[in-house]
C-alpha cells in the first residue's frame, strides 16, 4: 500500500507542478502555444493517472475486504463442521463401545475389535499390542463368536452399513 500512496503523491506533485508551470509560461510567453499545450497534456495525463490509481486502489481494497469476510465465514463454517464431526465421532465411538459391552467383550477383545475396525491386519494388531499373532487370532475368533458373526467383514459391516445410504 505504501507504493500506491507514493505513486498517488507523485502524480499530484506532477499535476501541480505542471499547473504552476503552465501559469508561468502563459504569462511569460503571452498566451497559448505548443509548449503550453504539451505541458497541459502532461498535467492532464498526471491527473488521469492519479484518478485511475486512486480508483484501482479503492476497488482493490473493497475486494480484499470482501475476500476477508468470505474467509472469516468459511473459517466459521469449517470450525462448526469440525465441532459437529468431533461430536458425531464421539457418539459413534460410544455406540461401538456399548455394542461391545452388549456382546460381553473382554477389554482385550475390545482393543482387538477396534483395531480390526480401523483396518489393521492381525500381524499389525499383534505388533501394536505387543503380543503374538496367535493370541490376536484367538481373541478375534472369540469376539466373532460372541458377536455371532463370521469374520472381520461382518464386524465392519455391522457398524458401517447403516451409515451408507
Amino acid at each position: 500500500m505504501n507504493v500506491v500512496r507514493f505513486s498517488l503523491g507523485v502524480f499530484i506533485i506532477l499535476f501541480l507542478t505542471s499547473f504552476v508551470d503552465i501559469l508561468y509560461d502563459w504569462d511569460g510567453m503571452g498566451g497559448l502555444n505548443a509548449h503550453i499545450l504539451v505541458e497541459m497534456f502532461m498535467g492532464l495525463m498526471s491527473l488521469i493517472a492519479f484518478g485511475v490509481l486512486l480508483f484501482t486502489s479503492w476497488r482493490q481494497k473493497q475486494v480484499l475486504q470482501k475476500m476477508g469476510n468470505n474467509l472469516t465465514q468459511a473459517q466459521e463454517a469449517l470450525d462448526s463442521a469440525q465441532h459437529q464431526s468431533k461430536k458425531l465421532m464421539g457418539e459413534f465411538s460410544k455406540i461401538i463401545q456399548t455394542q461391545f459391552d452388549l456382546w460381553n467383550f473382554t477389554q482385550s477383545e475390545k482393543e482387538v475389535a477396534l483395531l480390526l475396525l480401523k483396518g489393521l491386519t492381525l500381524d499389525e494388531i499383534a505388533s501394536v499390542r505387543e503380543t503374538k499373532e496367535k493370541t490376536v487370532r484367538q481373541q478375534a475368533s472369540n469376539l466373532y463368536k460372541k458377536a455371532g458373526i463370521s469374520g472381520r467383514h461382518e464386524l465392519v459391516a455391522f457398524f458401517f452399513e447403516d451409515l451408507l445410504i
